[in-house]
């Protein structure tokens, strides 16, 4: 009986882990909230004729992503699970507005204060995982995404940039 047992624990804990590659989870099987200060910007968006999808990306490794061509935002579901759903959102809502108005990304300008701590961390960021002719958009859109005051801020860029 004891070897039985231990051959049950060895193979439940030493099976390789099935994972189907091409599936991935539906909006359905996590839960998404978008708090009450987010819909006005998500509004102003469809409203400037952006596509807004909260499912995963077409990139691994990214939590959102931002298509100028097809004017189309990704917010992948488990940013939300892991509590970064609104940053996400506006990082990408800033590329949408660096979007505007000719289609091509250019900064939209703001001088962002932040303390030099984040400002490190967003160096970092950038200089490992980012092209450099990508850093000041990038830069921006890190820099915006933890402004207190950041739908305010894009809801106003969009506004002035997305006719």
């Amino acid at each position: 009986m004891k070897l039985l047992l231990l051959a049950h624990l060895i193979f439940t804990f030493l099976s390789p882990k099935i994972v189907i590659a091409d599936q991935q989870p539906s909006v359905d099987d996590i839960s998404i909230q978008i708090s009450d200060e987010l819909k006005p910007l998500l509004d102003l968006l469809k409203g400037k004729g952006f596509n807004l999808k909260f499912e995963i990306p077409p990139r691994k490794g990214v939590y959102g992503l931002f298509q100028s061509k097809s004017k189309t935002l990704w917010i992948s579901p488990i940013s939300f699970e892991l509590g970064i759903g609104r940053q996400t959102i506006l990082h990408e809502a800033t590329h949408a507005a660096q979007s505007c108005p000719y289609g091509s990304l250019t900064p939209i300008g703001l001088d962002l204060t932040i303390s030099p701590f984040i400002r490190n961390e967003i160096q970092a960021i950038l200089f490992k995982n980012y092209d450099s002719k990508q850093y000041m958009l990038e830069k921006e859109a890190f820099s915006l995404q933890g402004q207190k005051n950041g739908v305010d801020l894009l809801m106003k860029a969009l506004d002035q940039r997305c006719k």
